[in-house]
């Protein structure tokens, strides 16, 4: 069913708004929404910016402990989040609770409801309007007095009974299409890991004979490979970086990047030290780790020369082999076990690898040569299964577009859903 456009429009004398349905009303958000700036007295289920999904509004449960009180919010308020507002961030609560963080926490009065409410500030159109009016270079900030007067389109409350029904309806079908997509990258993943893992330990070659490695975590690896201590493939080096050198990443996905990041990059990815001296040099071959992130496989090799933080280790190698194939070897699930077993720390998260834990811990080794056939293997298997992933993924944001311009054509009246069947599929006007 492709849904009509309502029979007459107007003018909404907002420019970024452009026409509405005749009988619909313009109202200043802050006619429709009190500020609630009450603390709360008890932390009850603490909500941050970072337990919600961008877009969504969706809540994701964290274990992560909040000292400061709060703002005390209530069943049907919307929590907006004003740092970054790019991100797009918004709750309609289910339940009492408290805000932790930057929000502006709103009550919808009789007006207007709480789901169409939340719906329109999470328009594309909405968000941009807000996140153009931001103060501060690092940290912006919507303010409410922006905010506030941002221009509301008021349908009656049947009527917004009916979009926002509309919506939820709509949107499931359009969120399960988008879990299918992220349950088959999830998959992929798993599947991408399994055959790196099997390559790096027991080789390409499945009736190569096999012998008792001695080593718990590696189990029986093909006859003719090495088994070394990781001392006798590295030595730890500490050089200090210059100006002349890029900045590298290290991520616990991707590796080492092979170029300095921009600053907004930076600001995400890279741990920053305030004294620049610190920064260590680093060289094309060198293994690199994250001390407290080796126990989530925080290995890279380097590829450019470079400099990275001084919360990374450098491990330059002793003999001619490929610290490729170690670092792939270190990211396997039971080379990371052996890693968090040999890191110190109270807690998962403070867990720390120190080059004389890292420095014993045995690896086992083909000669180079067929090193290199895996990692050509290894290259080319990642390549299929990046492809099907990027695919995935492409069909991910064009199921996330198609999600925001359904909501935007209903909360904007550009399509009219009064007589709208929810068995019926819903297409937007053109």
């Amino acid at each position: 069913m492709k849904l009509p456009r309502y029979p007459k429009y107007k003018d909404s004398g907002v420019k970024w708004l452009g026409q509405v349905p005749e009988h619909w009303e313009i109202k200043r958000l802050k006619r429709c929404v009190r500020l609630v700036t009450k603390r709360a007295t008890e932390q009850t289920n603490p909500i941050a910016l970072e337990n919600l999904e961008s877009w969504t509004g969706k809540y994701v449960p964290s274990d992560a402990t909040y000292e400061a009180e709060g703002i005390a919010f209530g069943a049907g308020d919307i929590l907006f989040g004003k740092l970054r507002p790019y991100l797009a961030k918004a709750y309609l609560a289910t339940t009492a609770g408290e805000a932790v963080g930057d929000f502006f926490v709103m009550r919808p009065n009789k007006s207007v409801r709480s789901d169409f409410l939340k719906h329109f500030i999470l328009t594309k159109n909405s968000i941009d309007i807000i996140d153009g009016s931001t103060y501060g270079a690092k940290m912006p900030r919507a303010s409410w007095d922006f905010l506030g007067g941002i221009p509301i389109p008021v349908p009656s409350s049947d009527e917004q009974e009916s979009i926002s029904e509309f919506v939820r309806i709509e949107t499931a079908k359009i969120d399960e299409l988008i879990l299918e997509q992220q349950q088959l990258i999830e998959l992929l993943t798993e599947k991408r890991h399994a055959v790196t893992s099997q390559a790096v330990t027991k080789g390409l070659d499945p009736d190569a004979p096999m012998k008792p490695s001695g080593v718990k975590w590696l189990d029986e690896v093909p006859a003719h490979w090495e088994v070394y201590r990781l001392t006798t493939l590295y030595r730890e080096i500490i050089e200090a970086g210059n100006d002349e050198l890029p900045i590298l990443s290290v991520s616990i996905h991707s590796g080492v990047s092979d170029r300095q990041l921009d600053e907004d990059e930076m600001d995400r990815k890279v741990n920053r030290s305030e004294d620049t001296a610190k920064y260590k040099k680093v060289l094309p071959g060198d293994l690199v780790y994250n001390m407290m992130r080796a126990w989530q496989g925080g290995f890279g090799t380097v590829t450019v020369p470079g400099q990275i933080s001084p919360a990374y280790v450098v491990a330059c190698p002793k003999s001619d082999f490929h610290t490729r194939f170690i670092e792939l070897l270190l990211r396997t699930p039971q080379a990371i076990e052996e890693i968090r077993c040999n890191s110190y720390g109270v807690t998962d998260f403070r867990l720390r690898l120190y080059w004389d834990n890292f420095k014993i811990i045995r690896v086992a080794l083909p000669p180079k040569e067929e090193q290199e056939k895996i990692l050509a293997r290894i290259e080319k298997m990642h390549q299929k299964f990046d492809q099907l992933i990027e695919a995935s993924n492409s069909s991910i944001a064009s199921l996330q577009e198609r999600r925001s311009v359904l909501i935007s054509a209903a909360v904007t009246g550009q399509i009219d859903v009064r007589n709208y069947y929810p068995e019926e599929v819903a297409t937007v006007c053109q």
